[in-house]
């Protein structure tokens, strides 16, 4: 467990860089928000609870910064598409084709990466506009 005033500090840090109170970022991380006001104001030490919480919220956030203070806040930008690839290799299991759909809506950039699926919609596409340019509907 990290010391107490540098774990507070990272928090702050974390919270600036996001934009949230401590309640957002409680709910974030799946702690009270009476947790992360007494780890703030000292009354408490943050645990391996809010550390894990903290790296699964926050994809962007290098768990060698958070844990033993080494290198930056942020993970660099090629480790950062090795995380978001390894994401939607864990999500690829869908119940529906609504689920297949907001996925791809909510994985886009990431998606479009991928030579043989911008391919495929490109492909997609293209057959839609033939389909249009025909007056085809069948």
């Amino acid at each position: 467990m990290i010391n107490n005033p540098l774990m507070k500090e990272k928090i702050k840090e974390i919270m600036d860089y996001y934009g949230l109170n401590q309640k957002e970022f409680a709910e974030k991380i799946n702690v009270s928000a009476q947790t992360i006001s007494d780890v703030l104001k000292d009354k408490r030490n943050a645990g391996d609870k809010i550390m894990q919480g903290i790296l699964e919220a926050f994809d962007e956030i290098d768990p060698l910064w958070l844990i033993r203070d080494i290198g930056d806040m942020l993970v660099d930008s090629e480790k950062m598409v090795e995380i978001k690839r390894k994401r939607i290799n864990q999500k690829l299991n869908f119940n529906s084709l609504e689920e297949l759909a907001l996925f791809c809506v909510n994985h886009e950039d990431e998606l479009m990466k991928v030579k043989s699926f911008s391919n495929m919609v490109e492909k997609n596409a293209a057959f839609h506009v033939v389909k249009i340019v025909k007056g085809y509907n069948g």
